[in-house]
């Protein structure tokens, strides 16, 4: 498992990208925390939201007890993942405990906006970018995604119900220390705009999309494919359960949502009688699409 990161040079220019990388999304979690959702006693969940929890009861610094629940996460993380990974990871904790402190001996816990739900907006927009800059990074802030790794490993669960399942023991602790339901949602809400941050920052804005197209027609749709839309794609060779013996030719393209209507629809007018199916991708990486970074 220490292979599963690729070796990087050391005080090479990946190197130093990735952490500075790490570093400004560190800043930018401690920064949406601090300035949007902790004044709100808001908790969207992870190990800062149990360390707000311990701090409501105690009186401890969040950030310092964040740090305290991380750091037995990251000796795991580091076994799992190798030592570049903790290190880097080990920098994101630190900055965000540190930092969250910090700004709140600097500037106090006063919101910056008095509206909960456009500041746990503004927050989940912060700390989802700042943790996808950590990612990119090839880092972890550590909490639920490290724990939620665990969970679904030895409970054998998709990792992102393991995740859920963990956020929810977390949120579920906050209604019963301040007991007011309005702060569930707020935290559901946060929630929700730090995993679209997430997966847009990773992802990128245009949605792409898989066809697989089989048809006898398969000349006229590959014209369509090259010269309508200007796109490339793949031959695959595949055979039919009803005549294994037959070869089919199956066509496969990555193509934008819009183009994937507009095939579609020639592909109605040239054989209706062609089976398509269409996938959603996360991401497209080569020519024409996202490049490699």
């Amino acid at each position: 498992m220490a292979k599963a990161l690729a070796p990087e040079r050391t005080w090479s220019r990946a190197w130093f990208f990735d952490h500075v990388r790490v570093l400004v999304g560190a800043a930018m979690v401690a920064s949406g925390f601090n300035l949007f959702v902790i004044p709100h006693d808001v908790v969207p969940g992870g190990v800062v939201g149990l360390a707000q929890i311990v701090n409501e009861w105690t009186g401890w610094p969040v950030g310092l007890i964040s740090l305290a629940f991380n750091l037995p996460l990251l000796v795991i993380g580091s076994r799992l993942m190798g030592p570049r990974y903790g290190l880097k990871t080990f920098l994101a904790m630190l900055i965000i405990g540190l930092g969250v402190d910090a700004l709140a001996h600097w500037r106090g816990t006063e919101p910056v906006l008095m509206n909960e739900l456009v500041s746990v907006v503004f927050g989940g927009l912060s700390i989802g970018g700042g943790l996808a800059l950590i990612l990119r990074g090839k880092g972890n802030a550590g909490g639920t995604p490290l724990v939620g790794q665990l969970i679904a490993r030895v409970l054998r669960m998709p990792l992102g119900r393991a995740m859920f399942y963990t956020d929810s023991v977390v949120i579920g602790l906050a209604l019963l220390t301040w007991r007011n339901p309005d702060l569930v949602a707020y935290a559901l809400i946060c929630l929700f705009a730090i995993s679209r941050t997430v997966d847009l920052a990773l992802n990128g804005l245009e949605a792409t999309k898989a066809v697989l197209v089989i048809s006898d027609k398969h000349e006229e749709i590959r014209e369509t494919v090259l010269s309508g839309l200007e796109r490339g794609g793949t031959y695959l060779c595949a055979k039919g359960l009803y005549n294994p013996e037959e070869e089919r030719q199956v066509i496969l393209s990555a193509l934008s949502v819009r183009e994937s209507v507009v095939l579609q629809r020639q592909i109605k007018d040239i054989d209706p009688q062609a089976f398509c199916m269409v996938f959603d991708t996360s991401q497209v990486i080569g020519e024409g699409f996202r490049p490699w970074s």
